[in-house]
């Protein structure tokens, strides 16, 4: 069996395809969340705008599902499906996928906000996601939680600094 590939910073420090394939793949997740999250934002405040909101809802976010890839039965409720339930496209299922391959290769300061945010949305009662108000409530918190996550991803490894290419590597390896 062949070693895996890996970029050598020193005779004891590796980045290895994993490694780099977990730092790409927990980006994709993250920027999914924050996409889906935008996404369903700006539909509810759309919608709030009608003077039907709550109805109007389901339309704009049917049409955020169908965008999105997102397999919507008649009597399901669209934004309880994009933003919890639907297991390849919502905001819950991205930040769980994303939180996955972080504890492979992040500091605990980035895995913590991304679970914190997870229990948050945990908290959601789907019921409630029938309310504009309430869509724009919890996707605002997402998109703030991101811009949490984005800022301590450029603290943490990044110290708001140029780094060269080889420092880039040395602070994503865990000793």
């Amino acid at each position: 069996m062949s070693e895996p590939r890996a970029i050598s910073l020193s005779a004891d420090r590796w980045l290895t395809d994993s490694r780099v394939y977990n730092l790409i793949w927990m980006g994709r997740w993250l920027e999914r969340a924050e996409n889906i999250a935008r996404a369903a934002n700006a539909a509810a405040l759309k919608a709030r705008q009608s003077d039907d909101a709550d109805g109007r809802l389901s339309e704009e976010l049917r049409e955020v599902a169908a965008t999105l890839g997102v397999p919507l039965p008649d009597d399901s409720l669209a934004a309880s499906e994009i933003i919890l339930r639907n297991s390849a496209s919502s905001i819950m299922q991205s930040l769980a996928k994303a939180r996955l391959n972080a504890t492979q290769v992040a500091p605990v300061e980035l895995i913590r906000p991304i679970s914190e945010m997870i229990l948050d949305m945990e908290e959601c009662d789907p019921a409630l996601l029938r309310s504009s108000e309430q869509v724009i409530e919890i996707t605002s918190r997402v998109i703030d939680g991101m811009a949490d996550i984005n800022a301590t991803i450029e603290d943490a490894w990044f110290g708001g600094e140029s780094l060269t290419e080889e420092e880039v590597y040395r602070r994503f390896v865990q000793q």
